[in-house]
């Protein structure tokens, strides 16, 4: 029975086609073609896969101009042949590589499997001593050399490195964000076989200040791991804010006492944390607005403190600011980044709580806002502030 060859060819390629054809079957091998097979009105895509599933073999013509083809169907033959050959042995031979002008094999945007077997360059399709040579063994019943005994494809070569690295992905048309998911994996890969040829005693190094950075990491800074406070904090935060309202607040031992409820840590002291927390004031006299500043006052802190984990600094035996420079120049004598305060202002239905929080080393604001003293909510207020303190780290 006589062999039959499936070409497989970009419509451009067709008279570089035609001549290969003829070679073959001058050959003695039976050729298959798609203008020499399909007439008008067959189904020409299940016929083509019908050859390409029967054929004994299957010759690919590679080119410049199958190289600048993102699309066509002679792709879709390719992966037809591709998937055939997965059935197959590793020692069979069935694809049959042709190329026709210069086109680099070790860069052409073919299949991978074409990469494992010799290709054959026949310009502009032209007979060649090798492909009667490879004919002549068809026919004679001996297979060509079969693609186990070859030797690496140029490819394989061209694309390592010579240091263990794998081979760089190539990118398949329609398939970008596969390869360039290939390609991370690749740099990854690449990085670690590098790394591996790095003397062991400095890989060591690495892996130990890897492990501080990690420490370091998860243990230090608290402040920048916001943490919401639960309901039954809120509600043990409004029990102490009832608790500590009077003309004389004691701040030092508020401070030591939400540091023991709230935060498990010791009281904060100034120069230590990068916020600072002034207690809000009031005027002389205004009993309401002294209990409106103690108590919001007293629900911001505690609120800060939970979410901060107890980083934030207490001024409490100082007197109370009422302006950004003063609140600054309060907070230049510590390692604050931010200073919070607060004042009561303003008589009847005019008076509000306006609390501020200012940069320090910008000397500027960075939030305030005002609460009319009718309606002012500790609570909401304190919620309000924890949500508007920036981060440590934030620029």
């Amino acid at each position: 029975m006589t062999a039959s060859v499936f070409l497989s060819y970009s419509s451009e390629d067709r008279q570089a086609a035609r001549s290969i054809g003829e070679a073959l079957t001058g050959f003695g091998l039976e050729v298959w073609l798609d203008e020499s097979e399909l007439g008008g009105g067959d189904a020409w895509d299940q016929k083509i896969r019908r050859q390409i599933r029967e054929c004994d073999y299957f010759m690919p013509i590679v080119s410049a101009r199958t190289e600048v083809r993102h699309e066509g169907y002679f792709r879709r033959e390719w992966r037809f042949a591709v998937e055939r050959t997965l059935d197959m042995a590793d020692d069979h031979l069935f694809l049959l590589p042709v190329v026709i002008d210069a086109t680099d094999e070790t860069r052409a945007r073919v299949p991978e499997k074409f990469l494992a077997v010799q290709w054959l360059r026949l310009p502009d399709g032209q007979s060649t001593p090798q492909l009667e040579a490879l004919c002549r063994r068809i026919l004679a019943g001996g297979a060509p050399e079969p693609a186990a005994t070859r030797t690496p494809p140029p490819r394989a070569v061209a694309r390592g490195t010579g240091h263990g690295l794998p081979p760089f992905p190539r990118e398949e048309p329609g398939q970008r964000l596969r390869f360039f998911a290939h390609v991370i994996g690749w740099l990854i890969q690449a990085a670690w076989a590098y790394f591996s040829r790095v003397p062991r005693w400095l890989r060591w190094i690495v892996y130990v200040w890897g492990a501080i950075v990690l420490i370091q990491h998860g243990c230090s800074s608290p402040a920048r791991h916001h943490k919401d406070p639960s309901t039954a904090e809120l509600e043990r935060l409004k029990t102490l804010a009832d608790r500590y309202q009077g003309s004389s607040v004691d701040y030092a031992r508020l401070g030591e006492q939400i540091a023991r409820e709230f935060t498990d840590a010791s009281p904060a002291y100034p120069g230590q944390n990068p916020i600072l927390a002034v207690p809000f004031t009031a005027p002389p006299g205004d009993t309401a607005g002294t209990k409106l500043a103690e108590a919001a006052f007293t629900q911001t802190y505690g609120r800060l403190a939970i979410s901060h984990h107890g980083h934030i600094d207490l001024a409490p035996n100082q007197a109370p600011v009422a302006d950004v420079a003063a609140a600054v120049a309060r907070a230049h004598g510590t390692r604050a980044r931010y200073v919070i305060f607060g004042s009561v202002s303003g008589h009847g239905s005019s008076e509000a709580l306006t609390v501020t929080i200012a940069d320090v080393d910008d000397d500027d604001t960075r939030w305030t806002q005002s609460y009319p003293a009718a309606t002012a909510d500790p609570v909401r207020i304190a919620a309000e502030v924890d949500a508007k303190v920036p981060s440590p780290d934030e620029d």
